[in-house]
C-alpha cells in the first residue's frame, strides 16, 4: 500500500516547501505541475508539448520506494523519467530504479488504457533532490494524481475474496427524449467497490515498528509510528494505491514487473473501521475501499 504521498505532504502540508523547478517546455496556465500533487482528481499537469525538466528540492532526505500514477492519458510511448540524488548540490542523475533488472529510470505504461500504473523498486532511496522529465509529451497529455514514497509492504497481505484490477467496469446510461424515444446512450467508467481483508494479525504485529515506510511526520511528531497507526491515519484522510500482488520468487523480471502494474487507486468508502478481534489472540482489518483503475 502507498498510503502516503511525500511530494503531496511535503508540499501542501508543511510550511517549509520543497523548491520546485521547471526547465524546458512550461506549463500551461491552470495545469501547473503542483496540480498533480494536490491529491485532487479534478485538476492536472500539462506543459506546452515537448520535454519538461521539474527539479523538486526538499528540505531533508526523504525516504522512497516507488511511485504510482492515476488519472492520465499517457500512451505506451509516453511517460516520464525518474532521477535522484541524496544531496542538494551538483547534478541530478542516479537512476530511480532498482538495480536494472525490473526497471529502467523511464516509466511507461504498458498500453493505451490509462490504467493506474507505479512501481515498487525494493530498495530504499533518501531522496534530497527529484528530476522528472516527460516523455514523448505534447500539449494534450496530462497527469491528475502522481503519488511518491514508500510502498508500505511489512504485514501488508490479503486474503479472500478480492477482486483483482482486470479491467474497469462500464456503465451504459440510457438517455431518452421528450416523448420517451430512446437516444443514443453514454459509456461511462465505474468505480469497483472494493473489501480489502488485510490477514490476520496479533496486536503485537498491529503495533510493529519495522517498516522504514512508518518512518514520518503526523501532527508535528516525527518518530515510527506503529502499523495500525500510520495505515490508519493516512487511508483514513488521503487517497491511496493499493497493489494486488509484488510478484513471487522464481518470476521474471518482466512477470513481476507486470505484477506490480496491478494496482487500485481508492478512497475509503464512508469510514475506515478499526481491526476487531476474530479470535482471542488474532485480529482482523477489513478496510472498505472504493477503487478506480482507470
Amino acid at each position: 500500500m502507498l498510503v502516503e504521498n511525500k511530494l503531496h505532504h511535503e508540499y501542501w502540508r508543511k510550511s517549509v516547501k520543497p523548491t520546485i523547478a521547471i526547465s524546458g517546455a512550461t506549463e500551461q496556465a491552470g495545469y501547473e505541475f503542483v496540480n498533480c500533487i494536490d491529491e485532487n482528481g479534478g485538476t492536472a499537469f500539462k506543459v506546452t508539448g515537448g520535454q519538461a525538466v521539474i527539479t523538486i528540492t526538499f528540505d531533508a532526505q526523504k525516504p522512497m520506494n516507488g511511485f504510482a500514477i492515476y488519472g492520465h492519458n499517457l500512451t505506451k510511448d509516453q511517460g516520464i523519467q525518474i532521477e535522484w540524488d541524496d544531496n542538494d548540490s551538483g547534478d541530478i542523475n542516479i537512476d530511480f530504479e532498482d538495480d536494472g533488472t525490473v526497471y529502467t529510470d523511464i516509466y511507461k505504461p504498458t498500453d493505451n488504457s490509462y490504467k493506474v500504473f507505479g512501481a515498487y523498486i525494493n530498495e530504499t532511496r533518501t531522496v534530497r533532490r527529484l528530476k522528472i522529465t516527460t516523455v514523448g509529451w505534447d500539449s494534450e497529455t496530462y497527469i491528475s494524481n502522481l503519488s511518491m514514497g514508500m510502498w508500505v509492504t511489512q504485514g501488508i497481505d490479503i486474503s479472500a475474496p478480492f477482486v483483482p484490477p482486470m479491467f474497469a467496469p462500464q456503465e451504459t446510461v440510457m438517455k431518452r427524449n421528450n416523448k420517451g424515444n430512446p437516444l443514443l446512450s453514454d459509456v461511462r467508467a465505474m468505480p469497483q467497490k472494493l473489501k480489502i481483508n488485510l490477514t490476520q494479525f496479533s496486536e503485537a504485529e498491529l503495533l510493529a515498528i519495522t517498516d522504514i515506510a512508518q518512518a514520518t511526520t503526523i501532527n508535528g511528531e516525527t518518530k515510527t509510528f506503529p502499523l495500525v497507526e500510520y495505515v490508519g491515519h493516512y487511508v483514513s484522510r488521503y487517497p491511496f494505491f493499493f497493489m494486488y500482488i509484488q510478484g513471487v520468487a522464481g518470476e521474471s523480471a518482466a512477470d513481476r514487473k507486470a505484477n506490480r502494474n496491478k494496482l487500485y487507486y481508492c478512497t475509503v468508502d464512508k469510514s475506515l473501521r478499526q481491526p476487531s478481534y476474530s479470535s482471542p489472540t488474532l485480529l482482523n482489518w477489513s478496510i472498505n475501499a472504493i477503487g478506480y483503475i482507470s
